[in-house]
């Protein structure tokens, strides 16, 4: 039987507006799935703006959610279907944390997002949670959402780059508020030309308001940068300035390690040539031996 207090507290670590929790399961090698219900008993209908409390038919379905610490998490959701009474035609209720016709919610693919942002497709998908073709569809509803956006206000930008499929050279550039860690937006390139349209269309009263561009070491970046933003000041990122070092401590170990192999492969041609000219003397000393 479960417990009053448990349900209440699954419901407020989900943490969803609206949203409450009636019962939970466990599957070994699947996760924890969450049985969810609205706290509503009506829904607004999107052609007339009227309240119906008609409920016509439900509609479950699973959808993946935040883990739990390892643990993954699934919300088993009801979707239901009203009656207007206005229009006197049926609707779906709108869920403001899932989106219709998406397998996870609004905060997974924001989470996801930000996690290939700082990796890559394939290093995400691997971690099991979405597969590439989730984190591909997440990345194009952003794109279409963020793509009219225009910011007010920013201080300091990030201008980085996303590997869509690693190895396969799909790249496309992301626009970061660094002050908030929050994705401005996603291109659908990176090239220096892509890059120079978004910003124009920003305005130059909002980019003479950036101080700060953190950008890889990549010089058509800069020269955007230097272009369109007078007063902001061009840091390379640390991120891509450590791959660089680590990339050249990597090369000149493997140079250290192949001038040792040299010396140890030359040592050893001295010894055995040393040691070939004993045995040949030890020879030549022996009564018994004729050595030509």
């Amino acid at each position: 039987m479960v417990r009053k207090q448990d349900i209440k507290i699954l419901t407020e670590l989900l943490d969803l507006k609206d949203v409450k929790v009636i019962s939970h399961r466990i599957h070994d090698g699947i996760g924890m799935i969450l049985q969810t219900k609205s706290k509503k008993a009506y829904s607004t209908c999107p052609r007339c703006g009227t309240k119906s409390h008609r409920l016509h038919q439900n509609h479950r379905y699973i959808v993946k959610d935040l883990p739990f610490g390892e643990k993954p998490v699934f919300l088993e959701i009801n979707r239901r279907q009203f009656k207007c009474d206005e229009c006197k035609k049926p609707f779906s209720e709108k869920l403001d944390f899932v989106s219709q016709k998406r397998t996870y919610t609004k905060r997974l693919a924001d989470k996801i997002i930000q996690d290939v942002i700082e990796n890559d497709i394939h290093s995400v998908a691997d971690k099991g949670i979405v597969t590439t073709e989730e984190i591909e569809r997440m990345l194009k509803d952003a794109s279409e959402e963020l793509s009219d956006f225009k910011p007010d206000f920013i201080k300091r930008l990030g201008i980085d780059e996303i590997a869509l499929v690693k190895g396969k050279g799909n790249y496309c550039a992301v626009l970061i508020d660094l002050d908030t860690s929050k994705l401005i937006t996603l291109l659908s390139g990176r090239t220096q030309e892509v890059v120079k349209k978004t910003l124009i269309e920003w305005g130059t009263e909002v980019l003479e308001q950036i101080e700060e561009v953190s950008i890889d070491l990549w010089v058509g970046y800069k020269n955007v940068v230097t272009e369109l933003m007078p007063n902001a000041q061009v840091v390379a990122d640390r991120f891509h300035v450590m791959t660089q070092i680590n990339q050249e401590l990597d090369r000149q170990r493997k140079q250290e390690k192949r001038n040792l192999e040299e010396l140890v492969k030359k040592a050893q041609s001295s010894s055995e040539k040393a040691e070939h000219e004993k045995v040949l003397a030890g020879l030549k000393n022996s009564k018994y031996v004729r050595v030509t």
